[in-house]
């Protein structure tokens, strides 16, 4: 595999899903901050869609973080780099350890999301802990390792923004019918510091090695 390859890779496969898990991230948040304005959804409904945000997130996070073969990942393309040798082994080995970090999330969807794990046949099982701050560590290390390995060590593109820009119009849609008028403007004002906060994400540029 040579550095074209990986570089459609990731422009394809990769860097796509990370756009949808950081935008859909965004949009839950927007509602989280819209119910709690509002004291809507905040009853059985809540918890859909709770479960719907968090098995995504997790689900892509496991994705992203899987180092198999038969599958096309930010790992595997660090490892893919690595065997041959496209690019520094010591970034590529700090980039690696940096993902190894996801894998409790990635545990947690093995044994509760993708399937039930038997205690009796699995040892030291661990209880299903997850907080947001698991999560945000977890998007925050995806995406600033993306960044690393594509802008960086590829020297492919430059990165100013980790939330893409909707497709769909006006986001504040879908609230208008729930959320009073005078509100909408703490939405936006709530998505735009959001969308600020994660594009800080983007590391400094790294000197050649």
């Amino acid at each position: 595999m040579n550095t074209a390859s990986l570089s459609e890779m990731h422009e394809k496969h990769i860097w796509p899903q990370i756009q949808t898990m950081m935008l859909n991230d965004a949009y839950f948040k927007l509602m989280g901050y819209a119910r709690e304005l509002t004291g809507e959804f905040n009853g059985p409904i809540s918890g859909l869609i709770e479960a719907g945000y968090i098995t995504f997130q997790t689900a892509t996070i496991r994705r992203l973080c899987d180092g198999r073969r038969d599958v096309i990942s930010l790992k595997r393309l660090l490892v893919e780099a690595k065997a041959n040798d496209l690019v520094s082994n010591d970034q590529l080995h700090d980039l690696s350890q940096r993902l190894d970090s996801c894998d409790c999330i990635c545990e947690l969807v093995n044994n509760y999301v993708a399937h039930t794990a038997n205690p009796d046949r699995k040892k030291n099982v661990p209880d299903w802990n997850l907080q947001v701050g698991h999560l945000i560590e977890a998007q925050k290390t995806i995406c600033e390792v993306a960044v690393i390995f594509d802008r960086d060590l590829l020297q492919r593109k430059n990165y100013v923004k980790l939330i893409p820009v909707p497709q769909s119009g006006n986001i504040m849609q879908d609230f208008r019918s729930w959320v009073p008028e005078g509100c909408i403007e703490k939405l936006w004002e709530f998505w735009h510091a959001h969308n600020k906060m994660v594009n800080a994400w983007i590391p400094s540029c790294v000197a050649p090695v």
